[in-house]
């Protein structure tokens, strides 16, 4: 008998283990019951609302690979994405339509993970378990995912190649925990033939009113077509033109979103030209002093990503009105995290406290993730501009002890596994400062008054739905203990 050599063992296995993944990841069961009609909206309507949504929860386990993560969006039942998309439908009175694989993804995490990313890097189409014969009688195509290594599931192009879509509107729509639409954008413009395709959106933690917002913002909803009244929700801006400064001057933005006029740019002096989003209370007319509060965003949140692109993907802003209707809200959009973006950050502040009539007790500040790098700085830069400041999943790139010498207050929130920082490096400025104050003589009470440090455990963020503990950042907004110890002060 021929003598097996050892390499044609190794060979041997290795096929083996390569056929049983493949099986493991592609021969999911198949999906039975799975219809091709349509869930009907109004009588006459020509758009359809197709998502995509894997069957089956996964349970504290879920984040933006799977679409069955929890849903973050408000009045509607559901997975996530499906909740946004009856959200599309309520509001449009669109045809619904639910796309399915012709096999189930894995219920195991990591299962799902892996199949996502070899279908995504190998261009894959998965086989749909049904589908609409045709789409002849729509005009309109809203299309929803979750977002699967950060773009679309290939089960999306799956669907949109096989119509010829010349002619129609296609409407992207995502949800996500912490990634952006932009990159998947690419991707639907490449699937959707000669197809129109507008701008997408992210879908999370939104109400209808958020939707319907978005909607009439890119020409698919009539605001006399909405259910909702967005009068109360979007108040209206006091006038912002450009006021005479020292430090500069400002041309206006022309749009607005969620109560915020959108791409301001002030022209400064010194540090060039700084865009920023920024809302003026409807009651502000400059007769009395008023509170003001900037947030820097985190990742997704820079001009080049977009305009207002850090309003669209974190609510700081939205949720800091709840705790003083007297305040200005300032969101710059910067180029980088660096020491640039924190001089203009400065720069900026300067120009607000001396162009608009502000309590000089009262001027908060905010930083998330690569916002947190910067407005470390700009504190440790300049902390007398400040009365407190929050720093949320970041690390500390400033100065100690500008800061301990003005004994500004200042809240660490991150998560003790948080993906990006860890906790360590929030720790190691709290021990810093911490210590400097010791060294001035202040009791272990005097210093809690001035700092906190808040190491949040994961089961934090897995009971508000979200698995992330950097991307979970943005949970900090509606956590009222944090944000209410900020304006306290």
């Amino acid at each position: 008998m021929k003598k097996i050599k050892k390499w044609q063992v190794i060979v041997a296995v290795l096929l083996l283990l390569l056929m049983f993944a493949f099986w493991y990841l592609f021969m999911g069961s198949k999906i039975s019951d799975v219809s091709s009609e349509v869930i009907s909206g109004e009588n006459g309507t020509r758009s359809l609302v197709v998502y995509f949504s894997r069957a089956g929860e996964l349970s504290d386990t879920a984040d933006a690979t799977a679409s069955a993560t929890p849903n973050s969006n408000q009045t509607m039942d559901g997975s996530d994405t499906e909740a946004a998309a009856k959200m599309i439908q309520q509001l449009t009175g669109a045809d619904l339509y639910q796309i399915r694989t012709e096999r189930s993804y894995r219920n195991a995490f990591w299962g799902t993970v892996a199949t996502a990313w070899i279908e995504e890097k190998l261009d894959m189409r998965p086989d749909l378990a049904a589908q609409p014969e045709n789409l002849d009688n729509y005009d309109v195509i809203y299309v929803g995912y979750p977002i699967w290594w950060f773009n679309a599931p290939m089960a999306i192009g799956s669907f949109l190649e096989s119509y010829d879509l010349t002619g129609k509107t296609v409407v992207p729509f995502c949800t996500s925990t912490d990634n952006g639409i932009d990159v998947s954008m690419d991707y639907i413009r490449d699937v959707s033939g000669n197809a129109e395709v507008l701008e997408g959106y992210r879908v999370h933690n939104s109400s209808l009113e958020d939707v319907s917002a978005w909607l009439e913002r890119i020409g698919m909803l009539e605001e006399t077509e909405s259910s909702y009244d967005t009068e109360e929700y979007e108040p209206e801006i006091t006038d912002i033109s450009p006021k005479e400064s020292s430090f500069g001057y400002v041309t206006e933005g022309t749009e607005e979103y969620r109560g915020f006029v959108i791409d301001n740019v002030f022209h400064s002096a010194n540090e060039g030209d700084i865009h920023y989003n920024v809302y003026i209370p409807e009651s502000y007319n400059g007769s009395e002093p008023y509170a003001l509060y900037f947030t820097l965003p985190g990742y997704e949140g820079l001009y080049f990503q977009g305009v207002a692109s850090n309003l669209k993907s974190e609510e700081f802003g939205f949720e800091a009105q709840k705790y003083n209707s007297k305040m200005i809200i300032v969101a710059p959009q910067l180029s980088d995290w660096g020491e640039t973006s924190a001089n203009q950050t400065i720069a900026l502040v300067e120009y607000f406290l001396e162009a608009y009539n502000i309590d000089r007790s009262k001027v908060y500040a905010n930083g998330f993730s690569g916002g947190g790098e910067t407005m470390s700085q700009v504190v440790g830069k300049r902390p007398d501009l400040f009365t407190a400041y929050l720093q949320v999943s970041s690390q500390w790139d400033g100065e100690y002890e500008t800061v301990a010498e003005q004994r500004l207050p200042i809240y660490f929130a991150i998560g003790r596994n948080d993906e990006y920082y860890g906790c360590e490096p929030s720790q190691k400025a709290y021990d810093t400062l911490y210590s400097l104050y010791k060294n001035q003589g202040l009791s272990d009470a005097e210093i809690n008054e001035l700092l906190v440090l808040d190491i949040k455990e994961h089961d934090y963020f897995t009971e508000r739905g979200m698995s992330n503990e950097h991307g979970g950042g943005d949970l900090f907004a509606y956590d009222e203990e944090i944000m209410g110890w900020l304006f306290s002060h």
